[in-house]
């Protein structure tokens, strides 16, 4: 058995399409790994640790928020782990819904 997660929320899988941009421009992302309250994992290209991001999840209601990159895979991997860090009242219901749809369906968490 492994020893406790050092992670601050659950995560669990996501099968719903995520936008990324940076800046003006948008980020190709190939698919959304996990969710979490606190932020998403994704697959796609390489953005640098730092990088404030802006991120819709293509949910109903869709889900906004920005986001710093937190984590990024090195060794030729390309995903990225993003926190998000400012997020409205509205996006946080929006947020909250998703994760208990996704529970209720008995999503695998991560």
């Amino acid at each position: 058995m492994e020893g406790p997660s050092i992670r601050e929320y659950p995560r669990m899988v996501l099968d719903k399409p995520v936008e990324l941009r940076v800046g003006d421009k948008r980020v190709q992302v190939k698919e959304a790994s996990n969710l979490s309250v606190g932020g998403v994992h994704v697959e796609g290209q390489p953005i640098p640790v730092g990088t404030e991001v802006k991120v819709k999840i293509a949910a109903r209601p869709p889900v906004g928020a920005e986001g710093v990159i937190r984590y990024a895979a090195d060794n030729g991997g390309k995903g990225v782990g993003i926190e998000f860090t400012k997020i409205t009242d509205a996006n946080r219901q929006h947020l909250d819904k998703l994760i208990e749809d996704i529970t209720r369906k008995g999503a695998p968490v991560c």
